[in-house]
């Protein structure tokens, strides 16, 4: 499982030390780091995020009122150099909370929390017994997911594409991720999704599904082919 974070926190010391820990994370991908939670929310697809480590006390707007503003918030990882906030990520549901300075053993603790937690997530919305339900306008539809071909992220929704049709769904992609097998489907570009035993053709860093061309990250390049076992 590889997830992707943002860090957002004004602190530049600190920012460059929790950017080292992850480094040192094979299961985690940084997304990007930003020092305003403005500039975050304008430049950053959370769709595409998994989780944030944020600050609670950026400057403009905090980081609590950033999670206060967004009708759908990723999954965070709290932080402050005032113990007093901690009280705070009860409230937002937090998967943890760092207070500053913050050591690579703790640091530790908290991203394999992280990793439980997304764990559990999938665990228990990848029990769909075959098929899942999606919107389609004022009516809901079970789609197979044997019949599932690829999921493409699109703006604020995401387009899912079987053989027979395509269904456009107001969905996050690691949402739709999170109600699929893992053992099945495996992000393989921050815009895609695919069922791996539907890929028809790999060469190199693209490849190919019912003649749809699908780019891979370099980011998944690695962990496709081993579960392809396949050589590059």
């Amino acid at each position: 499982m590889l997830l992707r974070c943002a860090i957002i926190d004004d602190d530049n010391v600190f920012t460059e030390i929790i950017r080292h820990y992850i480094s040192r994370v094979d299961f985690v991908d940084l997304a990007g780091v930003f020092n305003d939670c403005r500039e975050a929310s304008a430049a950053l697809d959370l769709t595409q995020v998994d989780f944030l480590f944020l600050d609670v006390e950026v400057p403009g707007m905090s980081g609590i009122e950033m999670l206060q503003s967004m009708p759908v918030a990723p999954p965070v990882v709290l932080i402050s150099g005032k113990k007093e906030y901690g009280a705070d990520a009860f409230d937002h549901d937090s998967i943890d909370y760092l207070h500053k300075p913050v050591l690579f053993e703790r640091f530790q603790k908290s991203i394999h929390k992280v990793r439980r937690y997304f764990e559990q997530v999938r665990q228990k919305n990848s029990k769909t017994q075959g098929s899942l339900f999606v919107r389609q306008e004022r009516i809901w539809v079970r789609i197979q997911v044997s019949d599932i071909l690829y999921i493409k992220a699109n703006d604020n929704n995401v387009v899912l594409k079987t053989a027979e049709r395509t269904y456009k769904v107001h969905s996050a992609l690691r949402e739709l991720l999170a109600q699929l097998p893992e053992s099945d489907f495996l992000q393989v570009h921050r815009s895609f999704i695919v069922q791996l035993n539907k890929i028809e053709k790999v060469d190199g860093e693209v490849i190919e599904i019912n003649n749809r061309t699908i780019p891979v990250s370099k980011t998944y390049l690695k962990e496709m082919y081993k579960r392809l076992n396949i050589d590059r």
